[in-house]
């Protein structure tokens, strides 16, 4: 079911935060934002695009300012043969189905128009468009991309699912599953899990997964970033619930500052450098003790553009994760620019912790 998000309203052009707001609470409703178009209220094609918006999307989610709702909220009651009647203190189409405040929405057949009356800076009014249950998305953690291909895409084949595979990071790979006219998507799901028991999680937000699990059997987690700067600290605070199993992040830029926060020896540095198995080892084991974890993620790298070597290029990251028995420390070569470069760093780190923990979290 195609969705849009269509900003009217300078703006919207310039809050990216804001707007990125929007779009987090769109995917709680809809299974996937297929376009995000943005207009200036006085757009001389406003109604024109409007009206083939209309037609196109299942799905349409209007965002207005206040200065640009009126305009726009005459528009669909026009192209609705509809007349402007006052609820909830302000006006909407008569045939609106959901009003609340700042919001409402209205159908033309099989396509449902939301649309909502927005302050940047405020609180968002709620959406209404119809929450979906035709996808899913889950993550596969460990295996290569012919692999999941040659493993799960036979049984989405019978069970007539769509699939739609990303890679996250490597062996880490996000995948979205749509039912087609006749799928079956919960047979589907319960048999590709059969089929990858300590591979496959169902979900849509692996820190909430990660955050869920670890509450539950009162478990924490700790990390010690350096080339990712905290953003693996930021990825998982970001989710709500995140206190319950989160001790806390180093952020150890500097040689001297990793030796006097988590105890990495001088000679390690010297010896080995800061972007070395040798080091990562030192600082997963400095940062469990400073947190008194259950596990650490330590993450040490060249994210660039300058910095590299002859023999460490920009891109070459170490990235380990130890428990109190268990460690792995791998040596990756990430291709992108800085950020992501510092994605695929941080993602990683999960994909290591999951493979730690495999027998709590799968």
């Amino acid at each position: 079911m195609k969705t849009q998000i269509l900003f009217i309203g300078k703006e919207f052009r310039i809050n990216e935060a804001f707007t990125d707001y929007v779009k987090r609470q769109a995917l709680r409703h809809v299974d996937a934002i297929n376009a995000i178009t943005f207009l200036e209220e006085n757009d001389k094609n406003l109604f024109l695009y409007i009206s083939k918006a209309i037609e196109e999307y299942r799905n349409l989610l209007i965002v207005t300012t206040p200065q640009s709702y009126p305009a726009t909220s005459k528009i669909v009651a026009t192209l609705f043969e509809d007349n402007l009647v006052a609820k909830e203190n302000f006006l909407v189409p008569s045939k609106a189905f959901a009003v609340e405040a700042n919001s409402f929405a209205i159908k033309k057949g099989a396509h449902t128009i939301n649309l909502i009356r927005a302050r940047i800076g405020q609180k968002l009014p709620n959406i209404l468009l119809d929450i979906q249950s035709e996808s899913t998305y889950f993550y596969i953690f460990g295996l290569e991309e012919e692999r999941i291909i040659e493993t799960i895409y036979p049984i989405a084949k019978s069970y007539d699912i769509g699939l739609i595979l990303t890679q996250e990071t490597p062996e880490l790979y996000k995948v979205f599953a749509y039912k087609k006219k006749f799928g079956d998507l919960a047979m589907f799901v319960q048999n590709a899990k059969l089929m990858l028991p300590q591979n496959l999680i169902i979900t849509d937000n692996i820190f909430e997964y990660l955050i869920e699990r670890f509450s539950a059997l009162h478990r924490t987690v700790t990390f010690a970033e350096s080339c990712t700067g905290g953003l693996l600290a930021s990825m998982l605070t970001k989710v709500p619930g995140s206190s319950n199993i989160f001790h806390g992040s180093l952020v150890t830029y500097a040689n001297e500052i990793k030796h006097a926060w988590l105890g990495v020896q001088n000679d390690t540095l010297q010896a080995f450098g800061a972007v070395s198995e040798e080091t990562v080892e030192e600082m997963l084991r400095g940062a469990l003790k400073v947190a008194d974890a259950d596990y650490a993620i330590a993450i040490s790298g060249i994210a660039g553009p300058g910095g590299a070597t002859p023999t460490k290029p920009v891109g070459t990251v170490v990235v380990g994760c130890r428990s109190k028995t268990e460690e792995i420390i791998r040596t990756m070569h990430f291709r992108g620019d800085r950020n992501y470069i510092q994605y695929q760093a941080a993602m990683y780190g999960i994909r290591l912790l999951f493979e730690v923990a495999k027998e709590e979290l799968f």
